[in-house]
């Protein structure tokens, strides 16, 4: 951890899960997360996802208007870590990353063990597994998404109770329709027959099950009715 705080300061490029390589300024360091300002924007990467990380040695490290000159003053935290900077992130409209080139934006009104809750405008709440979290950007409380009143719509639309585990809130949901990583590549809709152990008897529209393991389930959206 020390060499990567060495490169504190300076344009790095990082490698990432999913083939994906960001370009920017490496402006923290923490246990379990690096905090990189990308296109005028801090990305906090937990560390899980970063493959390598390397000194860009073809942009320079020079300062110029496009490089912030420090952290947000509500995250400049000693020792910053996934879970501190979720704490501070929580009611803040955020924008997350979880796989794919779409991003998923909403209020973060839930930190759980293994799994956040995002009140999408759209869609009201999502469950996302951290396990799969690459990245979050938090805006600033005075962040006002497409109207003043979305973040009052949002948040009237919560999940209770909400259990503890990812698992368990997915198991909450047997016997309803649910959309398995929205928004991603293999977007799965589906009726949820069973949970077991790990597995999702998961059933299509034509009736037919597939067998999913919970731990590659990035996010989860059962659909209020009513």
């Amino acid at each position: 951890m020390n060499e990567v705080k060495l490169f504190t300061d300076k344009k790095v490029i990082v490698e990432m899960t999913g083939n994906r390589t960001l370009h920017g300024k490496l402006m923290d360091v923490g246990d379990d997360l690096i905090v990189l300002f990308h296109q005028q924007q801090y990305l906090y990467i937990p560390l899980a996802h970063v493959h390598h990380l390397k000194a860009d040695l073809m942009s320079g490290n020079d300062a110029n208007g496009n490089q912030p000159a420090e952290l947000p003053a509500e995250y400049q935290i000693e020792q910053i870590t996934v879970a501190k900077m979720l704490n501070k992130a929580k009611g803040l409209f955020v924008e997350i990353h979880v796989s794919g080139n779409k991003p998923m934006s909403g209020y973060l009104t839930g930190i759980l063990n293994d799994y956040i809750v995002v009140a999408s405008p759209v869609y009201g709440p999502i469950c996302v597994s951290l396990q799969h979290l690459k990245w979050l950007i938090p805006h600033p409380p005075s962040h006002a998404p497409y109207s003043p009143n979305i973040g009052t719509l949002s948040a009237q639309h919560s999940l209770n109770p909400l259990s503890q585990s990812f698992e368990a809130q997915c198991k909450q949901a047997e016997g309803q329709m649910v959309v398995f990583d929205i928004g991603g590549h293999s977007e799965k809709i589906g009726f949820i027959k069973k949970i077991n152990s790990g597995i999702v008897d998961f059933a299509d529209a034509n009736g037919n099950s597939t067998f999913l393991n919970i731990g590659h389930v990035k996010t989860l959206y059962a659909p209020v009715h009513g």
